[in-house]
């Protein structure tokens, strides 16, 4: 592991597969119990960070060109191979929706929206979600959208579909149970479901629109710690703080504002043979992202403040409540199903998930930029298949999505793409280091020159730049972009220069 820049890299191939799927014993399932996971995320770990105390460390979980590999915790996709946006839009789901009849065999537990577990004819088990009377297609839409964003994205998730069914369509198992607030078990009944159902939005043909997501195959043992590693799971060895695959993930939380990030919205699972298999590790549950969290709790300012925020609060009694929140100029969509979000206020930089969650408040310049990176992979094609998978029935509703997620996205390069010297994609050609700058490629800042020991440089064929390596044995290249506005913070590039030229390693800085 890199510690410092003045650290060398070795001279081996990039690790692009992490080995951290060897075999283990089952782990205990992890309980989570909201109040006192609350009370570290509000209070024990969020008031230092208000105060302007927190630690930093680098990413623990990246390779020497500070990309995230392969992993129990993440795959690449979208960025480093070719995804076509059939493949973004089927993701993790190809095996469909739930086919009909379904068998309801318990009710949800948790959540504030209305369903139930049911099988289908082919023995699938699915969590079956469904919308507000007052948000149609709102949550559902984004339950699925979000998630081919996560997978084609690199992260795990469950197979999500959009299905429609009628009353004949279901049948309540004998033996069906649900959990009531006080966690008192009482049988399912059909005056239970009808009582449910009055809460559910019906189309003109009597037909309910629900979420579907598949249960995955393994043995759940709960979701990953907010902090530190499973003490019972001998491959969890980097603290989830430090993992650029969840601190980056920020930068695609605040596109598809994913702000209802917490302990129970992940998942770990047992895969394999009992002694012989191993964690993957899960991120669930969506349908509150696109500003959908915004309608179900009333909350205009998610996005924009945590649900208890130290210091959006401090400001906001410091100033007697006089200056206007960014989040009180936003405008509701004409749409139900749609609500609160756009991309006109939107900042990047100020995005906050409802619930403090500590590996994003832990990402640096090189973390976001990653995930930037993630997102800016995304194309129209891409955003345009995947925003049909949440079939809105007004056309405009997908229009409308596809325009706000392609502006944030815009947006998010702008600040994470162009906040550092964005040079990548390193090849060496001969005795010269070649590289892209991301930021001018991808359109969100002009085109700069690179600069390195006192000399400039401008871009060749194809684009790319191209600087001298000298022949040493090992040599730190410095290299920054300087455009218009002043010049962008340092990145260094470890080669070596004798023999077979080729690049060791990367690390990105904060100046």
């Amino acid at each position: 592991l890199l510690t410092g820049c003045a650290a060398r890299f070795a001279d081996r191939p990039i690790v692009w597969e992490v080995d951290d799927d060897l075999p283990i014993e089952v782990p205990d399932e992890r309980e989570y119990i909201a109040a006192p996971y609350f009370a570290d995320a509000f209070v024990t770990r969020a008031v230092p960070h208000a105060l302007g105390l927190p630690s930093h460390h680098r990413a623990r979980d990246v390779n020497a060109l500070g990309e995230v590999p392969d992993s129990t915790w993440f795959t690449n996709r979208i960025g480093v191979r070719e995804v076509s946006p059939d493949e973004a839009a089927t993701a993790s789901s190809a095996s469909g929706p739930p086919e009909l009849p379904l068998t309801i065999v318990s009710g949800k537990s948790g959540g504030g929206n209305p369903g139930f577990v049911a099988t289908d004819v082919t023995d699938r088990t699915f969590l079956i979600k469904f919308d507000t009377p007052e948000n149609p297609e709102q949550q559902t839409g984004a339950s699925v959208v979000v998630n081919r964003v996560l997978w084609t994205a690199g992260y795990n998730v469950p197979a999500d579909t959009l299905f429609t069914f009628g009353p004949g369509d279901i049948v309540i198992d004998p033996e069906a149970t649900y959990d009531d607030a006080f966690d008192r078990e009482f049988p399912f009944t059909q005056d239970e479901l009808d009582a449910m159902m009055t809460h559910v939005p019906v189309a003109e043909d009597g037909r309910w629109r629900a979420s579907a997501s598949e249960y995955l195959s393994g043995m759940p043992v709960g979701g990953w710690p907010l902090v530190g590693t499973r003490s019972d799971d001998p491959n969890d060895n980097v603290p989830h703080q430090h993992r650029r695959s969840l601190r980056g993930l920020r930068a695609i939380a605040a596109w598809v504002s994913h702000t209802d990030m917490k302990e129970d919205n992940t998942l770990d699972v047992y895969v394999g043979e009992e002694g012989e298999g191993h964690l993957r590790h899960y991120l669930l549950d969506f349908g509150e992202a696109l500003g959908a969290h915004q309608s179900e709790k009333d909350r205009k300012q998610d996005g924009y403040e945590y649900l208890f925020d130290w210091e959006k609060n401090g400001l906001s009694l410091a100033g007697f409540g006089i200056p206007e929140h960014e989040w009180e100029r936003q405008e509701l969509t004409p749409w139900p199903s749609m609500g609160w979000f756009g991309a006109e206020h939107f900042t990047p930089e100020q995005w906050r998930e409802a619930y403090p969650y500590r590996p994003f408040s832990k990402a640096d310049r090189a973390d976001l930029y990653w995930g930037a990176k993630q997102v800016m992979a995304f194309n129209r094609a891409h955003v345009e298949a995947i925003v049909a998978e949440g079939q809105y029935s007004d056309p405009a509703v997908s229009e409308y999505l596809v325009d706000v997620l392609m502006a944030r996205r815009q947006k998010i390069g702008e600040a994470w793409i162009d906040g550092v010297s964005a040079l990548d994609d390193f090849t060496v050609e001969g005795q010269e280091l070649c590289m892209s700058d991301l930021a001018a490629e991808w359109g969100v800042a002009e085109t700069g020159t690179v600069l390195m020991d006192g000399d400039s440089y401008i871009p060749g064929v194809g684009g790319r730049y191209c600087v001298p390596i000298p022949q040493e044995d090992y040599a730190i290249l410095t290299l920054r972009v300087r455009r218009s506005d002043g010049r962008r913070p340092a990145v260094r590039v470890h080669v070596r220069g004798t023999g077979e030229p080729r690049v060791l390693g990367v690390v990105r800085t904060g100046r």
